[in-house]
């Protein structure tokens, strides 16, 4: 049970990475996202930063240690997606949105465990007089 678990978690990690990544890369290659972004009544080149998310959190959800990390970025920006489709009206685009939003969420809980913590600095001892 535990390889299939574990098997499982690298074949979401592997697919949620892969496509997010590509999917950041299409907004710095394909004009319709600025006039998408434009037309929601984003700031020029905002795509870009989504984009700019959108790859960074492909490529970390695919390292076991910062991969639930990587899944709170897609998290965050999946939120964005969806406010914006409901903001607009477009409750036809939310299917998308809310299952990679599903999607990254069990990848983080999933890696949630080797998460990559700060280290512990020892208290100092106090001095005694």
């Amino acid at each position: 049970m535990r390889i299939l678990k574990l098997a499982g978690t690298w074949t979401l990690q592997a697919l949620l990475g892969a496509l997010f990544v590509v999917l950041g890369v299409a907004k710095f290659s394909d004009p319709s996202w600025a006039r998408k972004f434009a037309g929601w009544g984003y700031p020029d080149g905002f795509y870009m930063a989504v984009g700019v998310l959108e790859i960074a959190g492909g490529l970390m959800v695919i390292v076991p240690r910062v991969a639930s990390y990587g899944a709170v970025v897609i998290v965050t920006v999946m939120v964005g997606a969806v406010l914006t489709h409901l903001v607009h009206g477009e409750t036809h685009r939310l299917i998308s949105p809310l299952m990679f939003l599903a999607i990254a969420a069990a990848v983080g809980w999933l890696r949630r465990m080797s998460a990559a913590r700060p280290a512990r600095t020892p208290k100092p001892e106090k001095a005694v007089i």
